[in-house]
């Protein structure tokens, strides 16, 4: 048995991804029909500007008219998955929306449907008195829906004491936003299917070491893990009785660190507060199928 790691994650971490960049590696290209569209910008920035404020005054219309329908729903999943209530968990999250005044504006990348928009300095997400903000790459994602701009989330891209990257900012040099952190998406993320409040929250611990591993639980997605060892919320959870669980895997090329393997694992529990029970192993060996579609029970 273990625990399920609650209480809940911050459910802003579901806008929010962070990552690294990293000037002195071969820079990565988005293989993209995405353009500047520098006369984007206002209108972006407006979209944002009222999701932010929605969150601070806990405006559900307005959340609902400025982000997009599939994050709405995808966020809305996450909450009732943790057996908590919709829409009030979605507004008592800790993490504050970060402002743009005071951050500079890099580009504007547009496909026509999807759409980023980066910036540099201080974003404030709230953090806590005496922790410093340091200076990082803000970008926002953004989407078409019905001819209106929606926001999607967003990701901070730290630069650390990356000296060549700021004297690039300084110099008005920003080629680096060629590189696949700051491309929009190259078309419309599917809508999630919502899930019901279920009987048993689950999580799903998935090693993918050398591998890309997708995991499907009752025909709801859990995510799509590379080259890493985690655990993921199952949406949906999981119900007493059958249950079926499907699983693609591709093996990386140049796979770095350790000796490729794959292990999977849902543990599950009525309440959050106590121990959970595995309810479902996967470790193949040596032999891993490309595609496992499979029964487990819960009691």
């Amino acid at each position: 048995m273990i625990d399920l790691g609650m209480p809940r994650r911050s459910l802003f971490f579901i806008f929010l991804a962070v990552s690294l960049i990293n000037l002195t590696a071969p820079e990565s290209k988005a293989q993209s029909t995405a353009q500047p569209d520098p006369a984007l910008r206002p209108t972006l920035e407006s979209v944002f500007n009222s999701w932010s404020l929605a969150i601070m005054s806990d405006n559900l219309e307005q959340w609902e008219a400025s982000t997009a329908y599939s994050r709405q729903i995808e966020i809305r999943n996450r909450i009732v998955s943790q057996r908590l209530p919709f829409p009030q968990a979605l507004f008592e999250d800790p993490i504050g929306s970060p402002r743009l005044e005071g951050l500079i504006g890099l580009g504007v990348i547009s496909t026509g449907v999807t759409a980023t928009s980066t910036y540099f300095g201080k974003a404030n997400f709230g953090t806590a008195n005496g922790v410093a903000v340091t200076d990082n790459l803000l970008v926002l994602h953004f989407l078409k829906e019905e001819g209106s701009w929606k926001f999607d989330n967003l990701r901070i891209v730290k630069i650390g004491n990356d000296a060549e990257l700021l004297l690039q900012i300084r110099n008005g040099d920003f080629s680096f936003l060629n590189g696949i952190e700051f491309q929009p998406s190259p078309k419309l993320p599917p809508v999630p299917q919502p899930v019901s409040t279920p009987e048993y929250i689950a999580e799903v611990w998935v090693d993918a070491t050398g591998y890309e591993v997708t995991v499907e639980v009752n025909g709801h997605p859990s995510g799509s893990f590379s080259n890493l060892k985690t655990t993921e919320l199952v949406m949906g959870g999981v119900r007493p009785g059958r249950n079926t669980i499907r699983l693609t895997t591709k093996l990386l090329d140049n796979p770095a660190g350790a000796t490729p393997k794959v292990e999977i694992a849902i543990y599950a529990a009525r309440d959050p507060a106590v121990q959970a029970n595995r309810v479902f192993h996967y470790r193949p060996g040596a032999e891993v199928q490309p595609e496992l579609l499979q029964e487990f029970n819960v009691q």
